[in-house]
């Protein structure tokens, strides 16, 4: 909605025009919106900002310089990247036939 200026409904009430213009949109999201980040769960890359590519960027230029031009020593730790860490919760989609009792929490 902030991106657009649109709510889902008046998308809704466009007809076939306005799903098209909904279903454009979500496909060309960027990869650090919410949406983005919910549909590809598993895409490390998307879940960074661009400040934060960009510094992983020139730490990993820097240590490479580093490690060119020293003498000795040893080899420079990569740079933490977000979502090193991440646990995955679950393992799939919930059938259909089971949808109803998980989402009434039985």
């Amino acid at each position: 909605m902030c991106m657009t200026g649109r709510t889902l409904s008046e998308y809704m009430g466009m007809g076939a025009a306005g799903m098209t213009a909904l279903v454009s949109f979500v496909k060309y999201l960027q990869p650090d919106s919410a949406l983005y980040r919910e549909m590809h769960p598993r895409d490390e890359i998307g879940n960074w900002s661009t400040v934060a590519k960009t510094n992983a960027i020139l730490a990993d230029l820097y240590d490479a310089f580093a490690m060119v031009h020293s003498r000795k020593g040893s080899r420079p730790r990569p740079y933490p990247r977000p979502n090193a860490k991440a646990k995955t919760i679950g393992g799939g989609a919930i059938p259909i036939r089971d949808f109803d009792a998980w989402w009434g929490g039985k």
